[in-house]
């Protein structure tokens, strides 16, 4: 997408009250009247109150504010767009084929820094609880591990203290990274995109743009809310041609979600089988001695073939 396509979707995205199924109706409208982004948000701000739903506060902005308005997303993304951040429109190539496939609902946009090519690779989604112990740093090193020695990429949160442990050997392992984040882009990594803030330490080493691509459905400089990781990991597991759950608490969100990848198909693994509802529902359970053969015979099917 160009920077003028960019700066017309941010100005439908940055409206206040405007959120994702608001994004979604509001394209599928530009679409079936044939209507470029750029001309959608030119119309009067009465037209699009009246044929577009806007809310109030939308209308209100464009009426009020509109210059300030497209100014202010136009100066955001050309710092995105100079950053190597794109945008991908549900249903158009770069966008997250997996997301599209599995997401409850998939987001109408979806933000990439990084490596888009990493979609196409085998994927592990690592699942983690907030709860931190030596079993789960053991867990988690142990898979990243393997995950290196299989070749497949890894699929994780951006902030979680497990997930900031798994991101730190999966950069020393040289393992591909897909960071599922719970805020905007951004927000994520502090107005510095060059800069990688997911691991451990005050330090941030160098945003590697070949072995990493960061995802966020959320507007760009919006910060996490209590139920973006809800979101969030929703989009993880869904990014998972395995989904590998590290720590579980009974009735808990991470099981919520593991709960929901096996509804719709995915292999979910359980390390020690610390849930008995995931067992139930059909999860497998694993420990270290199961990873002697690897993680590539627990893939399903080849993800390659599934993603033509």
């Amino acid at each position: 997408m160009d920077e003028p396509g960019l700066a017309a979707l941010l100005a439908i995205a940055q409206l206040p009250h405007v959120g994702e199924r608001r994004i979604g109706f509001l394209l599928q409208q530009a679409r079936r009247r044939e209507m470029p982004l750029a001309s959608l948000v030119a119309l009067p701000a009465r037209q699009l109150a009246d044929e577009f739903r806007l809310p109030v506060a939308a209308v209100t902005r464009l009426q009020t504010q509109r210059y300030w308005h497209q100014l202010r997303c136009a100066g955001l993304a050309a710092q995105l767009a100079s950053a190597g951040v794109r945008l991908a429109v549900l249903g158009d190539a770069p966008y997250p084929a997996a997301w599209q496939r599995h997401a409850a609902p998939a987001p109408p946009l979806a933000w990439l820094h990084g490596e888009a090519r990493l979609l196409t690779q085998p994927t592990v989604a690592l699942l983690h609880s907030r709860l931190v112990s030596d079993r789960t740093v053991d867990a988690t090193l142990r898979l990243v591990r393997v995950v290196a020695e299989d070749g497949l990429a890894l699929a994780l949160a951006g902030m979680k203290t497990a997930h900031r442990v798994a991101a730190a050997a999966a950069r020393a392992l040289a393992v591909p990274r897909l960071v599922v984040l719970d805020r905007g882009m951004l927000a994520a990594f502090g107005g510095r995109l060059s800069h990688d803030p997911f691991g451990l330490g005050p330090g941030r080493s160098l945003f590697d743009p070949d072995r990493t691509l960061a995802l966020s459905p959320f507007r760009p400089d919006d910060h996490a809310l209590p139920r973006s990781g809800r979101r969030r990991d929703g989009l993880l597991a869904a990014l998972g041609d395995l989904v590998v759950v590290a720590s579980v608490r009974p009735g808990g969100e991470t099981e919520r979600v593991a709960l929901q990848a096996l509804a719709r198909g995915q292999r979910v693994l359980v390390w020690g089988g610390a849930s008995a509802s995931l067992g139930a529902a059909g999860a497998l359970p694993f420990t270290s001695s199961d990873l002697a053969g690897g993680l590539r015979s627990w893939l399903p099917t080849p993800a390659s073939a599934r993603r033509r």
